[in-house]
């Protein structure tokens, strides 16, 4: 475990600000964004969203590819969280977005992943709504399924108490794949049971949030704390509740404060 790795582990018992400085302070050294230099900033840019500092975040993010990405070394072969900080960079018009994309990506080989990623991106913003290109969109608000719509698992029609704690996550995702809020939100309201993993309860905070209901929207992502965990050794914080902004209609201050000083991952296991 390098120094950068140490922090993020440190950071996701619950010391997030407190560690922020030190994960910075690695992320801008000079000399090549090799291992804990990438790493620490990686992380950095998942805190900083949390604290809504959205340009310091993608500033980070391109000034780390503009001075490492011509090396070609280990950065080039990420993409998240660096392409999600330069997309939510705030006060941008659609133009001015692809522009820096695509400067950003001059700065990396040909045919490396993060290149890859930023060229597709550049092209994105004039066709696609901003927030589909975030984390963790969904069609929310979108109309549920038609009468006789046949669910991807028959488990979906049977007593859900009943079933084991496999089937009910097979009838969870079932659910959310087929955007049925009506049914979830049932399991929810009159059965008190929450969705299994945090990208369902995600789905059903957003759900909330276009609904007006900030109460229970609030909830599903106090919910989605504890289900959530690091894909990689850098990863410090998810960042759909910060950068969605359907999302961020139910991210109120208690759900950045569970999120900000909570052990969260394996470190909230023990």
């Amino acid at each position: 475990m390098n120094a950068a790795e140490k922090l993020i582990s440190h950071a996701r018992q619950g010391h997030f600000e407190e560690t922020l400085p030190h994960l910075l302070e690695i992320a801008r050294r000079p000399g090549g964004a090799r291992g804990p230099v990438w790493e620490a900033a990686a992380a950095s840019i998942q805190i900083l969203q949390w604290l809504d500092r959205f340009a310091e975040a993608a500033d980070l993010a391109g000034a780390l590819i503009r001075d490492d990405g011509p090396a070609g070394g280990e950065l080039c072969d990420q993409d998240m969280p660096f392409d999600e900080a330069l997309l939510a960079a705030p006060d941008i018009s659609r133009e001015g977005l692809s522009e820096r994309l695509a400067a950003v990506a001059a700065h990396v080989p040909a045919g490396r992943i993060l290149r890859e990623r930023l060229d597709w991106l550049g092209a994105q913003p004039a066709q696609r709504p901003l927030e589909e290109l975030l984390p963790g969109h969904a069609p929310w608000g979108a109309a549920p399924p038609v009468e006789g719509f046949q669910h991807r698992s028959a488990l979906v029609e049977r007593d859900f108490d009943a079933l084991t704690d496999s089937e009910q996550r097979v009838v969870w995702q079932s659910l959310a794949t087929a955007n049925d809020f009506p049914r979830a939100h049932e399991l929810v309201a009159t059965g008190g049971h929450t969705p299994a993993q945090y990208d369902q309860c995600c789905w059903m905070a957003g759900w909330y949030a276009v609904r007006g209901d900030v109460e229970r929207g609030e909830a599903m992502l106090i919910a989605a704390h504890d289900r959530w965990h690091p894909y990689m050794k850098w990863d410090a914080l998810p960042t759909d509740p910060v950068l969605q902004p359907t999302l961020r209609q139910v991210t109120t201050d208690r759900v950045r404060e569970h999120y900000l000083t909570r052990p969260i991952g394996p470190e909230a296991k023990g």
